[in-house]
């Protein structure tokens, strides 16, 4: 029988039996339930945490107690009133130490309460120490009255006053007659004469000559002011010797007066004298300014006395030669308030800061429009400075003739006043 041949293929493959699939993950709660080790675990840290959670570690805080009966019991029935405080002689405080320690009994066995207090002596006053400890330092004394004697034979003998022109005057420099030195102050460490000529050692022209000659002028002869050429030295007897009505205390650097001198320049205001200082650095705190003022408390240490502005009713600008007022501009426009330092009441130190001095370093004949810088003649102290002349456009602002004429009508007016300050008490002296 003849063998069958295999049928013929199919042109479509045979289907690929599908891969095997990985089965699904289990869930991971699942899985870590059926863990030995997980129940393992929670076991061991059950059990621990019930051995821990049942055992004090620390012990709590035991109140005392009668603290814990008050604080936590119920108050019972109130309790009994005290009985009453036992009689006592001295009542002590029951916080004071061991008495026998501060007052000593002669009966050592006596209840502490019954010790006697010490007697006290009734001839003490409590109130005599502190009235002694807080009493006031008593102010000093005017002794103007006391002085007066001296500074009338003053004005009579130095100043050229006559005891009649004293009663005539009354007070007014118009009416004044007088024939007066005045001096250029010398001091230790300063550029006193920094705004006057010098021809060796004598003073021949410059600032204070031009205002005495002015002053001459303008008072038709009352006044006859003469510059003493020897400046006067402080610290030398003549200041007590001359005793001058003032003395002129200028410069523009710092400097220290040496005892000598503050001791002359305080017996001179004792006796009459004054001190007219001029700030040659014009302005308040500049060299000359703050140590004027810093010795000038050496001369006058009073705590109770200071440099006080002179105001605008005082008589240097009321009732003198030239009412004034304002204050007149130093050099450079400076116009600050003239100062002054009193002793007994009177002005002893007058103090201006504006820098007239160099203002007055000007010649000014009548009828002068411009400002001449010749000497006139030989004789006369009148002339210009040529610092100022050449430079009065460049550093000095304000060196002009009216500011110089103001200048020097301050100036005058000054020296009046300064010679009639105590013309009202002389009268009334014997």
């Amino acid at each position: 029988m003849p063998t069958l041949a295999p049928p013929p293929s199919s042109k479509t493959p045979a289907p690929t039996p599908p891969a095997k699939v990985a089965p699904k993950d289990r869930h991971w709660m699942h899985r870590l339930t059926r863990s030995g080790y997980f129940l393992g675990a929670v076991l061991f840290h059950l059990l621990l945490f019930l051995i821990l959670a049942t055992r004090v570690i620390f012990q709590p805080a035991t109140p005392p107690a009668d603290d814990f009966v008050k604080t936590y019991v119920p108050a019972g029935a109130p309790p009994p009133p005290p009985p009453p405080p036992p009689s006592q002689t001295v009542p002590v405080p029951s916080t004071v130490a061991n008495p026998t320690t501060v007052i000593t009994a002669e009966n050592s066995l006596a209840p502490a309460f019954n010790i006697p207090l010490p007697p006290i002596n009734p001839t003490v006053s409590e109130t005599t120490v502190p009235n002694k400890m807080t009493a006031p330092a008593p102010k000093p004394v005017n002794n103007l009255d006391q002085r007066l004697p001296s500074i009338k034979n003053m004005e009579e003998k130095n100043w050229g006053r006559s005891r009649s022109n004293i009663a005539d005057a009354d007070g007014d420099p118009h009416n004044v007659v007088a024939k007066f030195p005045v001096y250029l102050a010398s001091y230790a460490n300063g550029d006193w004469n920094c705004n006057v000529h010098m021809a060796g050692n004598q003073i021949d022209a410059g600032s204070l000559p031009d205002l005495v000659a002015k002053m001459n002028e303008w008072s038709h002869g009352n006044l006859k002011g003469e510059v003493v050429p020897t400046p006067l030295a402080l610290g030398s007897p003549d200041l007590m010797a001359k005793m001058p009505p003032f003395v002129f205390f200028t410069g523009h650097k710092d400097f220290v007066l040496t005892n000598q001198e503050i001791e002359n320049l305080r017996q001179y205001l004792q006796n009459g004298g004054a001190i007219w200082g001029d700030n040659a650095l014009a302005g308040s705190g500049s060299r000359f300014d703050i140590a004027f003022r810093r010795e000038m408390k050496r001369v006058v240490p009073d705590a109770d006395k200071n440099f006080e502005d002179v105001p605008l009713t005082h008589e240097i600008f009321t009732k003198s030669w030239f009412p004034l007022t304002k204050v007149p501009e130093g050099m450079n426009y400076y116009a600050e308030p003239l100062q002054h330092l009193d002793i007994d009441g009177k002005i002893a130190i007058l103090y201006t800061p504006n820098d007239y001095s160099d203002l007055y370093y000007m010649r000014i004949l009548p009828g002068d429009t411009t400002i001449q810088g010749q000497i006139p003649s030989e004789d006369s102290p009148l002339f210009t400075y040529s610092l100022f002349l050449y430079d009065s456009n460049i550093f000095f602002r304000n060196f002009t003739i009216p500011g110089s004429l103001a200048a020097h009508r301050l100036g005058m007016n000054i020296i009046g006043f300064l010679l009639v300050r105590f013309d009202k008490e002389l009268q009334l002296a014997p």
